[in-house]
């Protein structure tokens, strides 16, 4: 009993002895940053005296070690940057410390801590607006400009660190989801609050166990003011020859409810949206749904039916667009969510051009068309998505869409042949009308902890409907037919229905996925023609395909993780006239990445793929595509085509010093594929499709970016180079073809704040081809090298800002001359109140004339197509927006 009063005693004292131990700790700013190198002092509570010392490591931990030595004590804690901080301890639980900024004093001038310019959260990235900004932004385009690993590309597409981004977030919600240029164009710089970016974003279908990974989305914060309430502006201009802009917004970014609805008409070729965007709100129908996300590489989105106007660049005469466009989505819970997406436009063009078209059979002649072309084209997209999160473990989505697109087109051309200088005149009337329309279901959900089932359904119908109308000064020449007219109707359509169905499993550290996927495609192809029976035919083509897979992924660490794939697949092809053919095939892959540091990573893969054909591979009549150019009935079958492509990248990041970089490069190979024969003459190019053993592409993509510190300047770069080597049919030779594409952008940019910036790189644009075949060698070129130089800055107090952006095009072809182009543009923006803006606009301002000529490069299996293109000219444009 006495023993048990002496330890009683014992512990009412004030301080006790302790023997060995440690102290361990964390220390972090107000960001929730670790501070390296922070003194950590530990001091009798009466003396001061120095019992223990250390200094934190990266992380921010420290560990002080105690002998005989007893509590209370003074812990005590020193940085240059922060504020010093002293407090007593009486136990040995873990110390988490908050340092605050330390700010001098010195008479007049003020030191503060310098804050980072990228802080990272976990796995997000918040940018320091406030010092990256310098005063002189408009739009979103300019902020994503100035921020380190962030980029536009020449698609308008927003790229981090070299990959284009998954989503756009409004206030933590999906909103302009893939239509990067509708935010970048018109979310202004005074409604941001603050821009996120997510390396790892969840949506609404992710389930906790099993999270979506590897998705990137740009979360962009707006001020209180321009949320749950309706706001919006008018924009107009007008000026020089005749150039206008028209164009009106209305937003609403509620909590609950997001609204946008923009009205836009212009001659001064501005979309409202890019190609790109245009293309991947495709994305959503039927066959998209069943593609897993790519792990590695760019993933490249072919639709046909694609109205012209949108790749329409400068290469036009005249230019007259209307849009509309409406994003809206509504979230009546936290688990529910709704969105419409509605695009309608109409677009009058003109075109003037000089074509050189040389062909690679080594002994056709060599042929020049000057051709003028009036068009009209009418589109309308719309897509219908409602999302429901039935609990934590169950997921359901459905998608409705419709897309229809109207095109005609009036061409007159003259068609030259050099050898002999005949000329033929065409008067070309071509009109093409599409529709796609379908749905399309997707549903999951967590049966346990270890296992996840998914299933999506999906039917589409696509139809299209051209109209040819050619007619010619002269019989046609080369032609199976005696007419000066040929009238054609061709009418595609294609019924399509899919199940995806999805088991996965994980194994501790492991995850083993069981996936199968049906589909069935019915093609049908008819086409009626004036000049002969032998153009008239109605052809059907059945594809359905079966496949099982089988994926590995596991993550042996913090360092490895990789994936591995076995495919099985079985597809059967009939056409009504032709063949009945099996294909059953075995693809596997693989995917490696491994992280060297927190800073480096590497990866490395493979994959093997079954390429389809389509019915237009086997016609089984005559059909005319242009006023020279005729295909010939197939007598193929279908048979295997497989392609093999291999991948390797390598990233270094550092956030801390606004450092991003990548380097990867990929390899594919055909193993069979289908290209055209052509037999080409000096008047007619006669095609069929032959099956070929050969054909590589290699590419090689690099990026870098650096915003140093210690000097307001920013680095940029970025190379797209590739090689294909393919075998040619021409007159029934097998030619050697290879053809080589570079791409290239440097720039180097100031961060001056509140003064003149400037931006000024080059840009290398490259086409080489070479044919070799059994007689000679021919080698084409075009080469565009455009240096530039851009300045902006503000006045008077901010009220005013400008920009002159100013770019050289030099031109050198191994056919034609052209001049180089001085091209100069500026924009001046007056602030003259809250809601009222006054700017000037001008662009190419050298080039207010109605002659204005630019050169393109466009190469296929048989011919190289050199460009000269009547383009639009300068302008100068007074314009004003009102806010409200």
């Amino acid at each position: 009993m006495q023993k048990y009063y002496y330890l009683l005693i014992f512990f009412c004292f004030s301080s006790y002895t302790i023997f060995s131990q440690q102290i361990k700790g964390i220390i972090k700013d107000e960001t929730n940053t670790p501070i390296h190198l922070a003194n950590v002092q530990l001091l009798t509570l009466n003396t001061n005296k120095i019992i223990s010392f250390t200094q934190t490591n990266e992380k921010g931990e420290f560990i002080l070690k105690l002998e005989k030595y007893s509590f209370p004590y003074i812990v005590k804690i020193t940085h240059i940057n922060y504020e010093k901080q002293e407090f007593p301890i009486d136990n040995l639980i873990e110390i988490k410390v908050v340092l605050k900024p330390r700010i001098t004093e010195l008479k007049e001038v003020i030191l503060e801590f310098e804050s980072p310019d990228i802080i990272e959260k976990k796995d997000t990235l918040i940018y320091n607006l406030k010092n990256l900004l310098v005063g002189s932004e408009l739009k979103l385009k300019d902020v994503i400009d100035k921020l380190p690993g962030l980029t536009i590309d020449n698609n308008k597409k927003i790229r981090f660190n070299g990959n284009k981004l998954d989503n756009i977030l409004i206030n933590g919600d999906e909103f302009f989801r893939e239509n990067h240029q509708l935010a970048t164009e018109n979310i202004t710089v005074d409604m941001i609050e603050k821009i996120e970016l997510l390396k790892n974003y969840q949506d609404l279908s992710s389930i906790e166990g099993f999270e979506n990974s590897s998705q990137t989305a740009l979360n962009i914060k707006l001020k209180k003011s321009f949320r749950e309430t309706f706001r919006g502006n008018f924009d107009a201009e007008g000026g020089i020859k005749e150039r206008f802009k028209l164009q009106s917004n209305l937003f609403n970014f509620g909590s609950k409810t997001k609204f946008s609805l923009i009205a836009n008409t212009n001659n001064l070729n501005e979309n409202v949206f890019s190609p790109i965007d245009y293309l991947e709100l495709r994305k959503v129908t039927g066959k998209n749904l069943l593609k897993d996300k790519l792990i590695l590489g760019r993933e490249v989105t072919v639709e046909k039916d694609i109205p012209p106007f949108l790749f329409a660049q400068d290469n036009i005469q005249q230019i007259n667009s209307k849009n509309f466009t409406l994003n809206f989505t509504r979230k009546p819970t936290k688990n529910k969510r709704i969105e419409f997406v509605s695009i309608l436009n109409e677009t009058d063009l003109n075109e003037k051009n000089s074509n050189f078209l040389t062909f690679l059979d080594g002994n056709s002649s060599s042929i020049l068309d000057n051709y003028t072309s009036i068009g009209n084209s009418l589109f309308s997209s719309n897509v219908f998505k409602f999302e429901n999160k039935l609990n934590e473990k169950s997921y359901f989505q459905t998608n409705a869409y419709f897309f229809l697109s109207v095109d005609n087109q009036n061409q007159d051309l003259n068609n030259l042949i050099v050898s002999n200088q005949e000329e033929t005149i065409f008067k070309n009337k071509t009109q093409l009308n599409s529709a796609k329309g379908g749905f399309n279901a997707q549903y999951k959900t967590k049966y346990s902890e270890k296992l996840l089932f998914e299933a999506v359904f999906f039917n589409d119908y696509n139809f299209s409907k051209s109209l040819k109308d050619y007619q010619s000064n002269q019989n046609f020449i080369g032609f199976d037919f005696n007419e000066n007219q040929v009238i054609q109707n061709t009418n595609f359509e294609t019924l399509s229905f899919g199940i995806k169905t999805k088991a996965t499993l994980k194994l501790q550290k492991n995850i083993l996925d069981f996936k199968f996927i049906s589909t069935l495609d019915n093609e049908t192809l008819s086409n009626k023609n004036n000049v002969g029976s032998v153009y008239n035919f109605s052809d059907n083509f059945l594809l359905t395909s079966n496949s099982l897979s089988t994926i590995f992924t596991s993550d042996t660490g913090k360092k490895l993780r990789y994936t591995m794939s076995l495919e099985l697949m079985n597809n059967n092809h009939e056409h009504n006239r032709n063949f009945k053919e099996t294909i059953n095939v075995v693809l596997p892959s693989i995917h490696l990445s491994y992280r060297l540091s927190d800073k480096t990573s590497y990866s490395l893969g493979y994959n093997s793929k079954l390429n389809n054909p389509t019915i237009y591979n086997f016609i089984s009549g005559n059909l005319i595509e242009n006023q020279r150019t005729l295909w010939l009935s197939s007598n193929l079958i279908s048979e295997k085509m497989l392609a093999d492509s291999f991948n390797t990248g390598f990233f270094y990041t550092d956030v801390a010093k606004s450092l991003f970089s990548n380097l990867f490069l990929s390899y594919s190979e055909n193993r069979k594929q289908l290209v055209t024969n052509s037999n080409n003459s000096n008047s007619i190019s006669i095609q069929e499709y032959q099956y070929i053993d050969f054909g590589n592409t290699l590419s090689f993509i690099a990026n870098f970016s650096k915003k140093f510190k210690k000097i307001p300047l920013g680095l940029n770069f970025s190379s797209n180079n590739s090689i294909s080597k393919n075998k040619t049919l021409s007159n029934n030779t097998i030619n050697n073809n290879s053809f080589n594409q570079n791409n290239i952008d440097f720039s180097l940019k100031s961060y001056f704040k509140n003064k003149a910036n400037f931006d000024f790189g080059l840009t290398y644009l490259s086409n080489f081809n070479k044919l070799e075949t059994l007689s000679e060698e021919n080698k084409n070129q075009l080469q565009t090298i455009s240096p530039f130089l851009k300045l902006d800055g503000t006045f008077f107090n901010k009220k005013m800002n400008w920009k002159i952006n100013t770019t050289y095009h030099v031109f050198e072809s191994s056919t034609f001359a052209s001049e180089n182009i001085l091209d100069i543009g500026a924009r001046i923006n007056y602030t003259a109140s809250n809601k009222i803006n006054i700017y000037l606009n001008a662009n190419n301002v050298l080039n207010i004339r109605e002659n204005n000529f630019k050169n393109d490069f466009i190469q296929n299996d048989f011919m190289i197509q050199e460009i000269v293109m009547n383009t639009l000219s300068g302008f100068v444009n007074l314009g004003f927006t009102y806010s409200f």
